[in-house]
């Protein structure tokens, strides 16, 4: 499976007065928290008759993480 993953930063600064200002972050990681599959169970097992007895081969067994948002203040002077 491919990898779709957007990460968005948007900032505004706030100036305090004419050598201070406030930035404001806010970012988000995975920002349309589109599925991400990671793990595809490949391992297939048989017994002596030749019967294959993996229940979860070829299923998809795990996913990437989901959207993370973070936000923060900075103070510059």
């Amino acid at each position: 499976p491919g990898l779709h993953s957007w990460d968005i930063t948007v900032y505004k600064y706030f100036p305090v007065s004419e050598s201070v200002r406030i930035r404001f972050a806010m970012e988000a990681y995975n920002m349309f928290n589109h599925t991400q599959y990671n793990g595809v169970d490949s391992g297939a097992r048989f017994d002596a008759s030749g019967t294959q007895i993996n229940g979860n081969f070829g299923r998809i067994t795990s996913a990437r993480g989901p959207r993370v948002m973070q936000a923060s203040l900075r103070f510059e002077f």
